[in-house]
């Protein structure tokens, strides 16, 4: 069988996490094997821990994988576009190595790929705070296919820039026009190269309402999240996906509901990002949007005990906001 569907993993120096991804990933793989053709792909970033001897350990156990180590560390955006140029499926999924995919959803997604013709398909993620093992999803996925680039991004917005969250078209992707891909490294979303891609020339799309992927918690950080979500992601949407609609949409949710916990939390040492003046970055950047100065100011300026009152109170408004369909992103 041609491959379907590449899962691609970039790691670096988290044996932990990657054995967690793997202990939810090796018997979902198992249960498909007969029927569909997937490829696993490790690219590993030159890990000094005990990443490697983990994976000859799940080797030993009858994991089928292919293992790519780097001679030396890339970086993060370069592994995860080697990630890309190296997966021989028809489709990629590309997922953190601090992720994991939820007990039963693999079946159902790779059935939905085989079943339709896709651009990409936006999985919903939810927060693994431990180690608790998930439960069985018996229950069939409610999935929505559309043809409209608007209502695909409504539904998205800013969750397109979750790696985890994005199985794309690679055959799609190379038929299409784009740059170079590598121009986007050290952006800390080189991802949004292909997904922006097919953005911009969408054919038809397809997400999924319920929880695919739980996102690991505990080890993000480390860059300049500010500038990676504000200038990064306001630069890239309007080179790369240049369609003004859905730039609009997207940095609409970014200021609207991405940002909200990461402002509050800001400058209390809660948060494993490093320091920025984000208040004057976010100002020069957005100050034109209403949801800059309804949102995010407010929660700047306010006591913390009002600030998280506001908080919760945004947090109630984006609830009824998408179960209307996000009407105030557009």
């Amino acid at each position: 069988m041609n491959t379907l569907l590449t899962i691609a993993i970039p790691t670096y120096n988290r044996s932990r996490y990657i054995c967690r991804l793997l202990d939810s990933l090796l018997p979902q793989l198992e249960a498909i094997r007969n029927n569909f053709a997937i490829e696993l792909l490790v690219s590993d970033n030159a890990s000094t821990d005990d990443t490697e001897s983990a994976l000859a350990a799940y080797r030993s156990r009858g994991l089928a994988f292919r293992y790519v180590r780097n001679p030396s560390n890339l970086g993060a955006d370069a592994n995860i576009l080697q990630c890309f140029e190296l997966a021989t499926g028809q489709y990629v999924w590309i997922v953190g190595d601090d992720d994991i995919i939820l007990a039963g959803a693999l079946a159902q997604v790779v059935s939905l790929l085989k079943r339709e013709d896709l651009d990409i398909v936006h999985l919903r993620a939810k927060l693994l705070i431990d180690d608790t093992p998930q439960p069985e999803r018996a229950a069939p996925l409610h999935i929505s296919v559309t043809e409209d680039a608007k209502t695909f991004t409504l539904e998205c917005h800013v969750d397109l820039t979750f790696i985890s969250g994005n199985i794309v078209n690679k055959e799609r992707v190379l038929s299409l026009p784009h740059a170079p891909f590598h121009e986007l490294i050290g952006t800390n979303l080189v991802q949004l190269g292909w997904t922006y891609t097919l953005l911009r020339q969408f054919r038809r799309g397809a997400y999924i309402s319920q929880p695919i992927v739980a996102a690991g918690a505990d080890a993000r950080g480390g860059y300049a999240l500010f500038k990676v979500f504000g200038a990064n992601l306001k630069s890239i949407s309007e080179k790369w996906l240049a369609r003004p609609e859905l730039t609009r949409i997207i940095l609409n949710g970014t200021l609207q509901i991405f940002f909200l916990p990461f402002v509050l939390n800001a400058g209390r040492g809660e948060e494993a990002f490093l320091d920025e003046k984000y208040e004057e970055l976010l100002s020069s950047l957005f100050s034109d949007n209403y949801r800059y100065h309804l949102f995010v100011y407010p929660l700047i300026k306010l006591p913390p005990s009002l600030g998280y009152i506001w908080f919760i109170l945004c947090r109630v408004i984006n609830r009824i906001n998408r179960a209307m369909g996000n009407p105030m992103l557009r």
